[in-house]
């Protein structure tokens, strides 16, 4: 199975993905920088990570084509070209219908919420607030958000006296090991291996204002013991 992981360069997601695929012996056969993530998003990152997040960056030549942005053309024609069953979405934007259809299987996204009750946006922080588990869901992307079929899904283990900020930096290296088991399963049984999502409790979040956040974060370290599994 033939993968290629595509994300904004600058992106930490994309770096770590790329870093824990590398360690599994699952490095993607094409790496793709497909535009650039805005200053201000990079800033963000350091500041709710308080730091602590800071994936390696990616080897000399590790990055095989450069495209503008998701909507250039030429992206559909190098993932049909170069043959890719799994597009790994590691932060790249909204995606055209050309090419959503590009790669054989489809293109794979790790959520970090259990789908599909915490569909949309800050959904870590949601399931915290609401004192429910924190899930990564794999899933393969379609024309809706947060819609597409599941591969698999994890809860994260929040361990005791983590802050926010170690919460936030330690979201995407869980997320990396279920996008790995998403990966087996593909690689097993192909688009076989996604199921439908159910409508039933089906819930978009907005994102999260200031005082939301505050409260989230007024919550850490998190008592595992009366709030999770």
């Amino acid at each position: 199975m033939r993968t290629a992981l595509c994300f904004q360069d600058g992106n930490f997601v994309g770096r770590e993905y790329f870093a824990r695929l590398a360690e599994a012996g699952r490095r993607p056969d094409r790496v793709a920088a497909v535009g650039r993530m805005k200053p201000e998003s990079v800033a963000r990152e350091l500041e709710r990570t308080g730091g602590l997040w800071n994936p390696p960056a990616l080897p000399a030549g590790a990055i095989d084509r450069r495209f503008e942005s998701s909507a250039d053309p030429a992206l559909a024609s190098w993932l049909r070209d170069e043959a890719i069953d799994v597009a790994i979405q590691g932060g790249v934007g909204i995606l055209r219908d050309a090419v959503l259809a590009a790669p054989r299987i489809g293109w794979l996204n790790v959520h970090p919420g259990a789908l599909p009750a915490y569909r949309g946006n800050a959904c870590p922080e949601w399931a915290v607030l609401e004192g429910e588990d924190v899930v990564a869901t794999a899933h393969l992307i379609d024309a809706g958000i947060d819609t597409g079929p599941v591969v698999c899904a994890a809860r994260y283990t929040i361990e005791p006296g983590w802050s926010y900020a170690a919460f936030r930096a330690n979201l995407y290296a869980h997320c990396a090991r279920v996008l790995i088991a998403a990966l087996d399963r593909l690689a097993a049984q192909g688009a076989a291996a996604a199921e439908p999502q159910s409508a039933t409790g089906a819930c978009y979040r907005a994102a999260m204002d200031a005082t939301g956040l505050a409260r989230v974060m007024a919550l850490f370290p998190i008592d595992t013991s009366s709030r999770r599994r």
